[in-house]
């Protein structure tokens, strides 16, 4: 085993067949071996990666665009510890992938955090890419109507999140006003991406959030 620890690989290598990979899983990590509706065996991402490396034959196949993948993976992830470290609230698992992936080479026993890197990184990017779409509405946004009022309203989404502990999905969006909208769906069903909805006008709340913006929540939302 520990001969086994001490196999190195270069680091370039090893993320690019990590994004292969995690493409090839359907964008998704998977830790234990599974089998799908159709019978077929879907391996655990580390074990994929593991055998690749190990010059194993394998369904999928890295190439170049992996690689500059992985040099852009690579660069955000530096990036993405930089600017949390500006804000005292580094990630410590990312920080921690971060410091392998800086590395030229990566060991057999970091494979299982390397595989997690283009997942991660994907995370990062959607948060950033929602704060991004957010703010360019946070400065605009006023409160629509009053508490108690029943409304219908043009909504665009900006992010729809699954709050476990609420068994239910937060939506969040804006109206052809540029004003920012919040509701609770219970179902998928009334998750509205482009479209009308109707729904009484719960709270009107300065988000600390997102820069202090003037948000609207709604109750008993309808998807039109």
């Amino acid at each position: 085993m520990n001969e086994l620890k001490k196999i190195k690989y270069p680091t370039i290598n090893a993320v690019a067949t990590a994004i292969a990979v995690y493409e090839y899983n359907g964008r998704k990590i998977v830790r234990d071996p599974v089998t799908d509706t159709a019978g077929t065996k879907i391996l655990p991402n580390r074990q994929l990666i593991t055998d690749c490396l190990a010059g194993q034959t394998s369904a999928f196949i890295v190439n170049d665009f992996h690689v500059k993948q992985a040099e852009g993976i690579i660069q955000y992830l530096q990036q993405t510890v930089i600017m949390q470290s500006l804000q005292n609230k580094v990630d410590r698992f990312l920080s921690q992938m971060t410091e392998l992936v800086t590395n030229q080479e990566i060991t057999n026993k970091d494979i299982g955090i390397i595989a997690w890197a283009p997942h991660v990184a994907d995370q990062y990017q959607k948060k950033d890419h929602v704060r991004e779409i957010s703010a360019r509405y946070e400065h605009r946004s006023r409160y629509v109507g009053k508490v108690g009022d029943k409304i219908v309203t043009d909504f665009t989404m900006i992010e729809k999140r699954y709050i476990k502990s609420m068994d239910c999905w937060a939506v969040y969006g804006y109206d052809s006003n540029d004003n920012l909208i919040f509701y609770w769906a219970k179902v998928a069903d009334k998750i509205c991406e482009v479209g009308k909805i109707s729904g009484r006008i719960k709270a009107h709340n300065e988000d600390k959030f997102r820069g202090n913006a003037h948000v609207t929540t709604l109750n008993y939302v309808k998807v039109i």
